[in-house]
Order: structure tokens, then sequence, then C-alpha cells
């Protein structure tokens, strides 16, 4: 299931698969993108029993409702690490999260696709939100990956939202083949 490896590449270029260039929009227009994401999510969530669907051709592919809850979580996780780092004055470190475990904890595949809807476009207006407060220096203020990569607001905003777009681009592969 879901995506192995290191991805922040993608704060250096665009995205071979998805097509998502996170560098070619400014720093005052990733809340709206943010935004928009959280809708589209919630739009192809709202389809109802087809997010469910497995691949039979291979297990480990998440359904587009599983990558729908993982992407609920990142909006919410993404949130709090982007408030430790604005309230910090230290660089705060981050655990370690396991997305493998936490699908198989929460139970992705079995759960509501409108309540996954509802919520995950209620993270990403919350994550918006945060960044629509985000101010000057404020931009580059730093946290640590629990690899030791280090991130600023505003690089992690983008990987982030190429984490939330490609999935969405995942999972519109899944459905639409």
């Amino acid at each position: 299931m879901g995506v192995d490896g290191d991805w922040t590449w993608v704060l250096e270029r665009q995205c071979p698969q998805c097509l998502s260039d996170v560098n070619g929009i400014s720093r005052d227009q990733l809340a709206a993108r943010v935004r928009v994401v959280g809708g589209a999510w919630r739009e192809l969530l709202n389809r109802g029993k087809v997010v469910q669907m497995l691949r039979d051709d291979d297990e480990r592919t998440w359904t587009p409702l599983q990558y729908g809850c993982h992407v609920r979580d990142v909006f919410e996780l993404f949130e709090e690490r982007t408030r430790l780092m604005l309230k910090k004055r230290k660089p705060p470190a981050f655990a370690d999260w396991d997305q493998e475990q936490a699908a198989v904890k929460g139970d992705y595949a079995s759960q509501d696709p409108a309540k996954v809807a509802y919520s995950l476009a209620s993270n990403a207006g919350k994550y918006a939100d945060v960044l629509d407060r985000v101010d000057g220096d404020e931009w580059a203020k730093e946290g640590t990956r629990g690899d030791g990569m280090t991130f600023t607001v505003e690089s992690l905003a983008r990987y982030m939202l190429h984490d939330v777009e490609h999935h969405l681009w995942d999972a519109r592969e899944l459905i639409d083949g």
C-alpha cells in the first residue's frame, strides 16, 4: 500500500507522474491551492462506494478511500507541525509517522466515504487558515523530520501540497482508469 521513498525532490522540480509543480506557485497562493485540492477530494469521495473498490492486480495499492483517509490525516498532521514551527523559538523535531501503520490502525478501508470527505475538507480548511496567517519571516521558521530533513514552513507546505495532489491523481487513476 501507499508510496515508499523520499519525495523531497518535489521541492526542486515538477512531478513527472501527476505533473504537480509546487514551486510554480507563490506563497500567498498556497492556502487557496490547499482549499481547492480539499474540495476536489471531497467531490471524489462523495462518489460513494466506488471509492472503496480494491485493485485485484496490486494489493499494495490503496483504494481511493484509503488515499482519502491518508490525505485527511496528512492535512491534520501538517497543520499541527506548522503550528509547532510557528510557535517554537527552537526548531521542533517531528516524530516519525508510519502511514502504513496509521492505515491499518485507523481501518482506512472500512471508513464511511462521506464522513472522510467532510473531515478531509475541514482539515484542509484549517490548514489553509494557518497558512493564510503566516507572514514575512515566519515562512522561514524550521522544523526537522525524524530522518534529519529540515523543512521551513514554506517548504513543508509545498511538500504537503504535492503529497495531497499526487494522491488525488492516484485515486482518479484508479477510478477513471
